[in-house]
């Protein structure tokens, strides 16, 4: 049955890879700036990748921890928590609203893919920082 879960997730989490990838078609070049536009793309698929591997890391091999009386603990996952809840929101609204953006397009698109690539560096830091409980 575990095994079942484990196959529907990552199933399900290639399956939204693959759709953002039919969606933003990230090779596809723009006369007017070509360069930003694919940075942009790909590093928001990087984000995408970081974010849906802490997302299944989380699900699947967290370690289930008591409650304890540290302060640095809960500090530290209050940090993971507000940084998840940022990383979540900020990549797929700059990436959402980045047709809107018509004056400073390039400074845009080079703006969010620092900010996704940030992110990305982010999310891959705790997944090497977390301690996992492989089953």
């Amino acid at each position: 049955m575990n095994f079942l879960l484990h196959f529907i997730f990552i199933t399900a989490f290639l399956l939204v890879y693959v759709i953002a990838i039919i969606i933003l078609k990230p090779f596809r070049l723009h006369r007017k700036r070509p360069v930003s536009t694919i940075a942009l793309k790909m590093s928001y698929l990087t984000y995408l990748a970081a974010f849906m591997l802490l997302a299944y890391m989380v699900l699947f091999f967290s370690i289930t921890s008591e409650p304890t009386e540290e302060a640095s603990e809960e500090k530290i996952l209050n940090t993971f928590t507000i940084f998840s809840v940022f990383a979540f929101f900020i990549p797929n609204v700059g990436i959402m609203i980045r047709r809107s953006v018509k004056s400073w397009r390039v400074t845009y698109n080079y703006l969010f893919s620092g900010i996704n690539l940030l992110i990305a560096g982010g999310l891959i830091y705790y997944l090497t920082d977390i301690p996992w409980q492989f089953k």
